[in-house]
């Protein structure tokens, strides 16, 4: 029985605990947050019991699922690796490089193992489409695009909308949002080379943001990326298109699916659970976490490492510096 910590209960934290209430072989112990309250909540909704301190719950667990805010990760990732316990960390792993670089590097000395949370490598449809690389069905590819476009996320809703709008803490919509997508096509095109991004991010609009992003992969592959926060609510759209020398695969949102469930919960609002939700399994939050759990106990190779989840960081921050400076950003030379 592996026994899970969570550290910081806010509202990703309630994606991941509706998958660990459900996952068989583990135990739920407790949670960690700064705000007492908010744990003593997740305690009465999922179980187990809050601790006091980080120190009291690396105690009592065996792996830890790091649901903080992004300012926050390099502290909890840094003590938990201190306390050699095994690390899921949601994405972005970090806000600045060098702080992601730390923490990457701290974990590989100390033999602990770090999971970044790149769920989109968990949704079906997007494994579909690596699936479909991999297996040499499109040739090389050759132009990948995507789109991850939504509104600001729960304005005046609770404290987190501060903190999303506050570009020194969140990083805007490039590195909270597009950071998924830049994440993906690394996976589907191999390293980048070259940066350049248009957007909003130093417009001033403080609840709205949109990116535009262009990679240059070292395959010679182009990239386009949109994320937004600036789209009406309720209109959430992701899309992806990988265009090789043999063929084309895409998938958009907006092609409904046959079945869409929409779940009505007090704190969080309504929350949308895509097509067709069979299974519990099929839920790709749940998948994720039960990969990680298996690369754990020696049954998985991890699908996402440390290292991606520090390139993912890199590449969202050399767009930001783009975006400010006007000018394409190269890798080779970017360590900020």
């Amino acid at each position: 029985m592996l026994r899970i910590g969570v550290i910081g209960t806010g509202s990703i934290a309630a994606v991941h605990l509706d998958g660990w209430r459900q996952m068989p072989g583990i135990e739920l112990v407790g949670y960690y947050d700064i705000l007492p309250e908010a744990a003593e909540r997740a305690a009465q909704k999922y179980g187990g019991r809050v601790f006091g301190s980080m120190d009291d719950l690396f105690a009592a667990v065996d792996l830890v699922d790091i649901c903080s805010p992004g300012t926050a990760h390099k502290e909890n990732v840094l003590a938990a690796a201190a306390a050699r316990k095994a690390i899921i960390c949601e994405k972005p792993l970090a806000r600045h490089l060098r702080d992601a670089v730390e923490m990457v590097e701290t974990c590989e000395r100390a033999g602990v193992p770090l999971f970044p949370a790149q769920v989109v490598r968990f949704f079906p449809m997007y494994r579909a489409v690596k699936d479909a690389i991999d297996s040499g069905a499109i040739g090389a590819p050759g132009v990948f695009r995507s789109a991850r476009c939504g509104s600001f996320p729960r304005p005046g809703r609770d404290f987190s909308a501060p903190y999303y709008a506050d570009f020194n803490q969140s990083g805007g919509v490039v590195l909270d949002v597009a950071v998924h997508d830049i994440d993906f096509a690394r996976w589907c095109c191999g390293d980048v080379e070259r940066v350049f991004a248009r957007g909003l991010t130093f417009a001033g609009r403080q609840y709205q943001d949109h990116a535009l992003i262009t990679l240059r992969f070292i395959s010679g592959a182009i990239g386009h990326i949109e994320a937004s926060w600036s789209h009406p609510r309720g209109n959430f759209r992701t899309r992806i298109e990988v265009a090789g020398d043999g063929g084309l695969v895409e998938w958009d949102s907006l092609d409904r699916p046959a079945l869409v469930a929409e779940l009505y919960d007090a704190e969080q609002g309504f929350r949308h659970l895509g097509s067709s939700p069979s299974s519990v399994t099929d839920e790709p939050y749940y998948a994720e976490l039960a990969h990680f759990v298996a690369v754990v106990e020696g049954r998985a190779e991890p699908v996402v490492t440390a290292r991606d989840g520090l390139e993912a960081v890199r590449v969202a921050l050399a767009a930001i510096e783009s975006m400010r400076t006007g000018r394409p950003t190269t890798m080779r030379d970017f360590g900020g």
